[in-house]
């Protein structure tokens, strides 16, 4: 399954001019979650597949699925056999996709199509996971796997076009033909929302709305969408980066600090997890935000055992005490967000994001 490929911001080199202006320009929300993509493996194209897919698929009609980059199984795998973060994605498979339907999709655009899907899990934005029900994946683009192979990606990522991909009415068809009205909220497949069509856009001056998965939240953004242009570029509201950054850290090249430097390189969501496990399963703690006060100095700790050397030499000064409170509310927002989706995904705590990339 082609990764997707990337969407610039509205102001990167690449998005011509004339995008804001197209004749066919449409403004589609851009939703907080992580990556997600499915196929049906369709046993009558089997020769379109990569071996990937057909192994993970195992026998004709299986959903595999994949996050950004990695295919991940398909939808008849053991829930146990799956990372946490995906279980509720998997359940949509399972009960909100009709895979009849995508197979007859496959007869109209003569060979097997890529969903791509934004998987609706708590990130940066708190749409109210635990106060309403809320959709399990949102689909937003559809890629006959027949286009795969002329699309190659140029040295710069951000200038692969997305020439080949159904357009906008077609693949909103297509969710809707897919999609299973009947399958409760928490399970179900949805289109992404779209904003506005046949329009001109100011980037600079966009208005930014309410999502339309809660009045109370604004959108973290949007995705300018041209068919004829065969491009898409983003807007991103300055808050929603803003507060992008203080629940993920500073970057290290946006860092205003030695020490913020110091936690944007080495405080990775993958040590913090890592040391909330070891504390879990070989400590005996119990999992929750209460963990925080002995996770966060082991996590100090990690990182001057692995990467004292660095730390000793790097051409950044910093005050190793100012580390201790940015790496404590790193370590607060990461239990946060795997209390949320544990509960979220019906899984296991220490079983969210352990097997993603």
């Amino acid at each position: 399954m082609k990764v997707y490929p990337k969407i610039p911001r509205y102001d990167h080199p690449v998005v011509p001019e004339d995008l804001f202006e197209a004749p066919d320009l449409s403004v589609i929300e851009k939703f907080d979650g992580s990556a997600f993509r499915f196929t049906l493996y369709d046993e009558r194209y089997a020769e379109w597949y990569p071996d990937q897919v057909a192994t993970a698929a195992d026998g004709d009609g299986a959903l595999v699925f994949g996050t950004r980059k990695t295919i991940r199984g398909s939808h008849r795998d053991p829930l146990a056999e799956i990372d946490g973060a995906l279980h509720r994605a998997v359940r949509c498979l399972r009960d909100g996709i009709d895979a009849t339907a995508l197979r007859s999709l496959h007869d109209e655009y003569d060979g097997p199509l890529i969903v791509y899907a934004e998987n609706l899990v708590y990130s940066t934005l708190d749409y109210g996971y635990t106060d309403r029900d809320l959709p399990a994946l949102i689909g937003f683009d559809v890629l006959p796997y027949a286009a795969v192979e002329t699309m190659t990606p140029p040295g710069n990522p951000y200038e692969e076009t997305f020439e080949g991909f159904l357009g906008i009415d077609s693949a909103w068809d297509c969710f809707e033909r897919i999609r299973v009205d009947a399958t409760a909220t928490d399970r179900s497949f949805v289109p992404a929302t779209i904003r506005d069509r046949q329009t001109t856009v100011e980037p600079e001056t966009y208005s930014f709305p309410s999502s339309s998965l809660a009045d109370d939240i604004r959108v973290e953004g949007v995705v300018l969408r041209s068919d004829e242009l065969g491009r898409r570029a983003k807007i991103v509201r300055e808050a929603f980066r803003e507060l992008n950054r203080e629940q993920f850290g500073q970057r290290p090249a946006e860092a205003e600090s030695g020490a913020e430097y110091v936690v944007g390189t080495y405080c990775t969501p993958g040590r913090i997890r890592k040391q909330i496990r070891k504390l879990v399963v070989e400590d005996g703690y119990e999992f929750g935000l209460q963990l925080n006060e002995e996770l966060y100095p082991r996590v100090v700790e990690d990182i001057w055992a692995e990467h004292w050397p660095e730390l000793m030499d790097l051409d950044v000064a910093f005050t190793p005490a100012d580390i201790h409170p940015l790496v404590a509310k790193r370590c607060i927002t990461e239990l946060r967000k795997m209390q949320t989706n544990a509960a979220l995904n019906d899984a296991d705590p220490l079983e969210i994001w352990q097997h993603l990339s």
